[in-house]
């Protein structure tokens, strides 16, 4: 089973503490801000909404369906469809027990059934063809093979039905010239990891999701519309150069680095099962 990121160990303390939300990936701003704006905290938590909401727009959801979340977080997704739709049976997925006792407090509404299950979301437990929609937001480049996760995705959809994901994607042709690869990796490996396919060597998402029996149907480019949120994942300290930071803020540095300078790109994508 993969390892934990060590950034989540500052996150759940965050939640623990009423200082977070449920919400544990970037957020979408649209329009883009200006770079000069300074959004606050709370306009932060509702990008993070937003950006769920926005894939949960393109995953087409109806009362009475089966939902996985692979990689579900602190639960922020599925909480969002437990207060929205009725009769679903709805399941998180996740390595870090932890933040499956965070998902715990959440309770069912509208008749909807929720478990959350300790499993490896490119190889889970689950039996195939059990699900209507899989949902898998900012959580894929941590898998040990995104090969494995779309083979994993198209096992548990029943046919007709839908894979909707953000993630994301580098690409190193794109890198400033002179930029030590390596560097940039380790840097946001020692604090962001696992990461075992930095640079995408296992292929497109499009490529992978085909050989996976799964159809893209939907695809949006998003790097400019999440790149404000790393005024809230950078320590303010760290990015004043006041202190050389933990392992975690010094990944979420160079992150946002790969971020401004083009060679990350943040995706949201739709694949579908073919009926």
């Amino acid at each position: 089973m993969n390892a934990v990121p060590p950034y989540f160990d500052y996150l759940i303390e965050a939640f623990r503490r009423g200082q977070a939300g449920r919400h544990v990936h970037l957020g979408h701003w649209d329009p883009p801000l200006a770079p000069e704006a300074e959004p606050s905290p709370r306009e932060f938590e509702q990008a993070q909404e937003r950006l769920a909401q926005t894939l949960l727009a393109m995953a087409a959801l109806g009362n009475g369906q089966g939902v996985l979340d692979a990689g579900c977080g602190f639960g922020g997704t599925l909480d969002l469809v437990n207060g929205r739709h009725a009769g679903m049976e709805l399941v998180g997925v996740n390595v870090d027990p932890r933040q499956l006792d965070l998902c715990r407090r959440i309770g069912p509404a509208n008749g909807n059934r929720l478990r959350w299950e300790l499993a490896d979301a490119c190889g889970t437990p689950l039996p195939a063809a059990s699900f209507d929609r899989v949902l898998c937001i900012e959580a894929m480049f941590h898998f040990r093979s995104r090969r494995a996760f779309f083979a994993e995705a198209a096992r548990l959809l029943k046919p007709g039905g839908i894979l909707v994901a953000s993630d994301i994607a580098m690409d190193a042709t794109r890198l400033p010239a002179g930029t030590p690869r390596f560097a940039v990796e380790a840097a946001v490996r020692d604090g962001f990891g696992p990461w075992p396919d930095f640079w995408g060597a296992e292929g497109g998402h499009e490529a992978l999701a085909r050989a996976a029996g799964l159809v893209p149907a939907g695809w949006r480019d998003a790097t400019a519309n999440t790149l404000r949120s790393h005024r809230f994942t950078v320590p303010s300290s760290l990015d004043e150069g006041r202190d050389p930071g933990e392992p975690a803020g010094r990944a979420a540095l160079a992150l946002r680095w790969l971020h401004r300078a083009g060679p990350l790109r943040y995706l949201y994508m739709r694949f579908d099962k073919p009926a």
